[in-house]
């Protein structure tokens, strides 16, 4: 049982990384050209998404061998995954880096908005781990 759950958290984990690549991808490519890869690495953004993955995937074996009912684990887990995510999307858009600077003078131009625009990063591996959950834990 758990290999599967450590599997839905680490899937999730690795889709939602893919997804955020793919996120900052677009503000490079945009009209805007600001490229942010230089701080929002692929190490960075892999690590951040398995930090939220696994620990989805953790919290998610505990509860389900402390209550043993899967539709109250799964309702609790929902809850504790959007309250994370909603608070670390807080907590990047008031964290406020006087010292930041970007080599890319287009990045450099936007570097204010820089954690707003890393603020939904915090959604997409929980979103995936919503979308594989049921298809890999039975």
């Amino acid at each position: 049982m758990f290999k599967n759950i450590f599997l839905a958290g680490l899937t999730s984990s690795f889709f939602g990384t893919l997804i955020s690549v793919a996120y900052i991808f677009v503000f490079k490519y945009s009209p805007l050209e600001a490229d942010f890869t230089e701080k929002a690495t692929l190490g960075y953004l892999l690590s951040f998404n398995l930090l939220i993955g696994l620990s989805t995937c953790f919290v998610y074996f505990a509860l389900i061998k402390l209550v043993k009912k899967e539709r109250i684990v799964s309702s609790l887990v929902g809850i504790i995954i959007s309250g994370a995510s909603i608070t670390i999307a807080l907590l990047f858009m008031f964290k406020v880096d006087n010292q930041l600077v970007f080599k890319n003078e287009n990045a450099e131009l936007y570097k204010d908005f820089y954690y707003f625009i890393l603020a939904p990063i915090s959604f997409f591996t929980g979103l995936s781990w919503f979308t594989f959950k049921p298809l890999i834990i039975k």
